[in-house]
């Protein structure tokens, strides 16, 4: 049986017509986490940002443009009063919907209420084990809700992924953290280098330098077999 490809992958006339077939999108800068290495350098709402109805003006020109995915971020996304509305009108001309979340401000509720709206996947991010993720996030206890929020979505049986930043502490954990992550309900694991942009410009100390991917990358490469 051929497996079906997902929805982001790009056809040759998605290339020819400059569709914009997955979509990222930051409905807020507002958070409820700390974190050291944020690159938007989240925490306040923008005093500008999108009203609602102009949220559903977007939400129908990338629906006309053919964008078949659309990831929510933040920030925090849920902190935004109108993310069930918004999933929602993405939902109608059916463009696949993740939730990107830190996980702390997510109750059961809030999973149903998701669920409800229509959403397809939630993802993640957790950058270490318990100590150092706590740590970097500013949040004492948000390693565990953030495992938490992984294992009541898989519950809900929806696609469920973790994403990673990776800086110096993270190296030896991998191995870990993988585990924990897999026990946890996830499919996918997105990882990323921690760079020097936004909060990560003030806190060097979780920079990889160029020497030690000569350690991370045979380990990612073991753990991908």
């Amino acid at each position: 049986m051929e497996q079906e490809l997902p929805v982001r992958t790009r056809k040759d006339t998605d290339y020819k017509h400059y569709v914009p077939v997955h979509v990222v999108w930051e409905i807020t800068l507002a958070c409820n986490l700390k974190c050291k290495h944020c690159g938007s350098r989240a925490g306040k709402i923008r005093p500008d940002e999108l009203t609602t109805e102009e949220c559903l003006e977007i939400v129908e020109s990338m629906a006309r443009l053919g964008t078949r995915e659309v990831s929510l971020i933040g920030g925090e996304a849920f902190l935004r009063k109108d993310w069930p509305e918004i999933i929602r009108a993405l939902r109608r001309p059916d463009i696949c919907v993740g939730l990107h979340t830190g996980g702390w401000a997510i109750t059961s509720e809030r999973i149903d209420e998701a669920v409800a709206a229509g959403v397809n996947a939630i993802g993640v991010s957790i950058d270490g084990l318990e100590e150092l993720h706590d740590r970097v996030r500013g949040v004492k206890g948000s390693y565990r809700k953030a495992l938490e929020v992984i294992k009541r979505a898989t519950e809900e049986g929806l696609e469920t992924s973790v994403s990673s930043q990776i800086g110096p502490e993270t190296i030896p954990l991998l191995r870990q953290m993988m585990m924990e992550f897999i026990e946890a309900g996830a499919k996918q694991w997105q990882i990323q280098l921690t760079v020097a942009m936004g909060n990560a410009v003030d806190n060097a100390e979780y920079l990889l330098q160029p020497y030690q991917l000569d350690e991370l990358f045979p380990l990612l490469n073991e753990l991908l077999d």
